[in-house]
């Protein structure tokens, strides 16, 4: 969903145990499933907001604690599943390097 030209707002929803790395003020539980509402801008670095932004994004402004069994090297770390709409980022245009 689309606030204005220049932001995005998301729901971005967190489950086995991403959660508890997550500041406890951005959670919210909506029928059971734990959620943050964020809002990001639309562009970033002169380019559109990438999904590669939005992990960024969590990693320097929501993880409360140990950001590394969150995010390493360029990405999130190995066993965490980033879906997009129930599909895995990594099978979109956005996912490849």
């Amino acid at each position: 969903m689309s606030n204005t030209s220049d932001e995005l707002t998301l729901i971005v929803e967190f489950s086995d145990g991403l959660d508890t790395l997550i500041k406890d003020d951005l959670l919210k539980k909506v029928d059971g499933r734990l959620q943050a509402t964020l809002t990001l801008a639309s562009e970033h670095a002169g380019r559109p907001t990438s999904i590669r932004d939005l992990i960024e994004y969590i990693r320097d402004n929501c993880i409360k604690r140990n950001p590394e069994l969150f995010y390493m090297e360029n990405g999130v770390r190995p066993g965490i599943l980033v879906l997009i709409n129930d599909v895995d980022w990594e099978l979109t245009d956005d996912g490849v390097d």
